[in-house]
């Protein structure tokens, strides 16, 4: 019997909690709009490009545009190395290895030790597949 009581107070809490997000669902519902009305700034409506489909366009129709000379400058500003663009580093990460010229010339031999090959080494590079 006191089983069946808790069952029973159970399904009254789920029923009563079911009616809870139901209420707040439709609250929600009610202040809901779906925002419908998208323009375009006044920028893109300059650039605006609305192509033909492939197998419409003809040699005769094709147009030749103008290139666009912010984006050139500002495309070849984006390929230039932080070092090129900043007299400084500007954050800590660009900190380390800002000044990477060499200390000390390579042509010096007490500073420039180069990769030297003998025959034994040439050959262990060709049976296990390392350098060269």
């Amino acid at each position: 019997m006191a089983a069946n009581k808790v069952e029973v107070e159970d399904n009254k809490n789920a029923i009563f909690y079911d009616r809870i997000q139901a209420e707040t669902i439709k609250k929600e519902l009610r202040v809901h709009h779906l925002y419908e009305h998208y323009a375009l700034s006044p920028s893109v409506k300059t650039k605006l490009v609305i192509n033909n489909k492939p197998q419409s366009m003809t040699l005769s129709n094709t147009e030749v545009e103008a290139e666009d000379d912010e984006y050139n400058q500002h495309s070849k500003y984006q390929s230039l190395t932080p070092r090129e663009r900043y007299p400084a580093p500007i954050t800590s990460s660009q900190l380390y290895g800002w000044d990477t010229k060499t200390l000390f010339r390579t042509s010096d031999t007490r500073f420039y030790h180069p990769r030297v090959q003998c025959d034994i080494t040439k050959s262990y590079a060709q049976t296990f597949g390392g350098k060269k």
